[in-house]
């Protein structure tokens, strides 16, 4: 029987819908003439919502609380700021979504969104907690699901947007796909044995 931290759930939920608000309140919540993707429409947000909630339900009750979780989210920030960097591709032209609904400047963090800075939070509170999983020792119930969860979210989060947006599929994503996969399968085995 996997334990289950109904806080955990319910911050992470949280997290996402007041994200998802201020999108809305930004006039970025559906797609409309201007927009390509708005955070209705983006298949990462619902994966964020509905998906890693339930990954972060069971993580947590094995957290050893303490400083040390500074490290992993330290390198969870850096590594947040990096993602969007490069899913923003400092130019002027691209998806225009609720992160950037507009590109006046070519540069991702002057273009960010209120929005898309909450989910540069959210990456990097949402990270630090997978890293500091992949070094924690769990039950093997909570490596399956976890690993079930994020082969789910990964390309939901990574392929559907931009074929949302432009009806295609971008390499950048597929590279960024297999990383992320590849990483996962990676911990997973590691966790595993």
């Amino acid at each position: 029987m996997l334990e289950w931290s109904w806080a955990a759930w319910f911050v992470s939920v949280v997290a996402v819908a007041a994200s998802g608000l201020v999108a809305a309140l930004e006039g970025n919540w559906r797609r409309r003439a201007g927009l390509d993707i708005g955070f209705g429409n983006h298949g990462g947000m619902w994966g964020d919502t509905v998906l890693l909630p339930v990954a972060n339900a069971v993580i947590v009750p094995w957290m050893d609380w303490g400083w040390w979780l500074l490290a992993p989210v330290a390198v969870a920030g850096v590594t947040s700021v990096a993602l969007h960097a490069a899913w923003h591709g400092a130019s002027s032209h691209g998806v225009r979504d609720h992160m950037w609904p507009t590109r006046p400047t070519g540069r991702w963090a002057r273009d960010l969104s209120r929005a898309g800075w909450c989910h540069v939070a959210y990456v990097t509170g949402e990270l630090g907690l997978l890293l500091a999983y992949a070094v924690t020792p769990v039950p093997l119930p909570v490596v399956v699901l976890v690993t079930v969860i994020l082969t789910l979210h990964v390309p939901l989060g990574l392929l559907h947007p931009a074929w949302f947006a432009t009806g295609g599929i971008r390499v950048a994503g597929t590279r960024l796909m297999a990383g992320a996969l590849a990483a996962l399968w990676a911990v997973t085995g590691w966790k595993i044995l």
